[in-house]
């Protein structure tokens, strides 16, 4: 059945209706409450992993200390290993020059005219070396420097002192001469 209210509208009775509040009214809450949870959640999955960061930290340490004495064995036999290795590199150091040493002594000696005697033979240093001798004569000097000069294990040979003596009652000449050795002889002088 159809209804018509014709009463005026000032006395019309008012109808209740269920108004539903618009989504927009939520949303700022529904953001906060969101937020919140975000927050919330971060917070307690950040303290789980402070918690675990600390138990494996401590784990860390137990082991750490666990481990020291070896750790301390080993730091032992690394520096113990270093000065081996030190030591076996002095030895081949000198095992190395042992021979390139010996080929000098006899190349001085080849190169020695009649009435020389060397009386000093020193390393100075950066494959230089120092000769002292004495002799009678100022040409078996220059012979001595150019023997020298001519061999394989000698280079850059200099006169630096050459000045009159005596030996006893005998007049002499000595002199000093400075030559740079050469490591890597060719190989005529390994025949000869």
């Amino acid at each position: 059945m159809i209804r018509i209210n014709l009463l005026p509208r000032d006395e019309q009775p008012k109808q209740r209706s269920l108004k539903i509040p618009q989504l927009g009214a939520f949303a700022p809450m529904a953001l906060i409450l969101v937020a919140a949870v975000v927050i919330t959640g971060a917070h307690f999955h950040q303290a789980k992993e402070i918690v675990a960061l600390n138990e494996t930290i401590a784990e860390e340490e137990a082991e750490s200390r666990r481990l020291a004495p070896e750790i301390a064995k080993i730091k032992r036999l690394n520096k113990q290993r270093k000065d081996l290795n030190d030591r076996l590199d002095v030895i081949i150091d000198l095992d190395r020059d042992r021979y390139f040493r010996v080929h000098l002594m006899d190349e001085l000696n080849r190169s020695l005219p009649d009435h020389m005697w060397l009386t000093r033979f020193e390393d100075i240093g950066g494959d230089s070396y120092q000769v002292e001798g004495v002799t009678f004569s100022n040409f078996l000097i220059s012979d001595f420097l150019q023997n020298i000069t001519s061999s394989p294990w000698f280079a850059s040979v200099d006169l630096t002192v050459a000045e009159k003596g005596k030996i006893g009652e005998v007049q002499v000449i000595k002199f000093k001469a400075r030559a740079r050795a050469m490591r890597r002889a060719p190989k005529a002088a390994f025949e000869g």
